[in-house]
């Protein structure tokens, strides 16, 4: 531990050295924590050294790139190589769990709100990565956030001069109220989307919506498809939702249920409506089959996947069923594009496996 403070201690100073962009550096890195960084920050201030609008810029430029480091790092690297090494940039897989979750079920504006909120704040630019969140977006709504937290600490610092060393201590008294601010306009944000989705929920319908949302922060390499009809056969089969990509073709239903959904040997029982009750596992395999079919036919082969996905927020779901997976709507990104099939599927497969499905749609 000594020789790693010892290391610290060197870091700091010399970034200290750097003057603003000292303050950028130290930023991005975040070896040292940055409250320190933009303490010191206010106490150049304090000494003429650097002008205030030096430093917010350095400080706005230094906290937006550490978080563009960590979305490319969910964008490029993915949840099995986060949930790897993540614990070197001090993310563990808790941190990746819950700002996931939060990211799939209230949207992107999530990445304003959750960056005063300590453990999901560094957290959630991964999972934005992780549903290739548009970039911009993603820039602008983090930019806007780490511009209020800079210029708090670096007015503290400013405030305290010779002091600012102190300012643990001395920040205390206004930290508090500044985090209560910010956890209530995160509420207020959460209860927004609450009631947005609840004012426009329909049973069957809703469902439908929520996982065609999830589904478009898909990689752009993704081809989707929704609410579609296929002839194989003879056959017809109306499909939820299918995503084709380089890991293979995904037949995804959506069942809107609420309460405990439990899959046993007889079946699915639901704790609100009796037994076995619209059990969909040969609803699964016809779908199965049609997709297999058509590629058959086009001399095609490819990982075929069944997904039911429990869009309710009152959902458990209990056990599984041999003939599909069954998931959450907040582990939907991530259990396609975790699978890992036995064979790849090339760009020039996926478009054609998409044009075969293309040719078969049924009016």
């Amino acid at each position: 531990m000594e020789i790693i403070t010892e290391i610290i201690q060197k870091i700091f100073v010399w970034l200290t050295d750097l003057g603003y962009w000292g303050i950028m550096i130290g930023l991005m890195i975040e070896v040292i924590p940055s409250e320190i960084i933009l303490s010191y920050g206010g106490f150049l201030i304090y000494e003429d050294k650097i002008t205030w609008t030096e430093a917010m810029v350095f400080a706005t430029l230094g906290g937006t790139i550490a978080q563009i480091f960590l979305y490319w790092l969910g964008k490029y690297g993915g949840r099995p190589f986060l949930e790897k090494y993540g614990k070197y940039i001090l993310i563990h897989k808790k941190h990746l769990d819950l700002s996931e979750k939060w990211f799939n079920q209230y949207g992107t504006g999530m990445i304003f709100t959750a960056r005063f909120i300590p453990v999901v704040r560094h957290a959630i630019s991964i999972p934005a990565g992780l549903a290739n969140m548009s970039f911009l977006r993603f820039t602008i709504l983090t930019t806007l956030a780490v511009i209020p937290w800079s210029a708090f600490f670096l007015f503290l610092g400013m405030s305290l001069g010779e002091n600012w060393e102190q300012i643990d201590e001395k920040a205390q008294p206004f930290v508090i109220p500044f985090i209560i601010v910010s956890l209530l306009l995160t509420v207020v944000y959460l209860i927004y989307k609450i009631k947005k989705r609840n004012a426009s929920q329909n049973y069957g319908l809703e469902g439908e919506k929520i996982v065609k949302h999830q589904l478009k922060y898909l990689p752009r390499n993704y081809k989707v498809f929704h609410d579609i009809k296929l002839r194989a056969n003879g056959r017809v089969q109306q499909f939820d939702h299918i995503a084709i990509g380089p890991n293979g073709v995904f037949h995804i239903e959506t069942k809107h249920w609420s309460g405990e959904i439990r899959f046993t040997n007889q079946g699915i029982q639901r704790s609100n409506n009796g037994n076995s009750s619209n059990d969909p596992t040969a609803q699964m395999y016809r779908h199965e089959y049609v997709i297999k079919e058509l590629l058959r036919k086009n001399n095609m082969k490819a990982n075929i996947r069944g997904l039911i996905c429990f869009s309710h927020p009152n959902s458990q779901v209990v056990g599984q069923s041999p003939a599909f997976k069954t998931i959450k709507v907040d582990r939907l990104l991530h259990t396609i594009q975790s699978y890992r099939p036995n064979k790849s599927v090339t760009n020039e497969e996926m478009q054609q496996i998409s044009s075969i499905i293309e040719k078969n749609l049924v009016s």
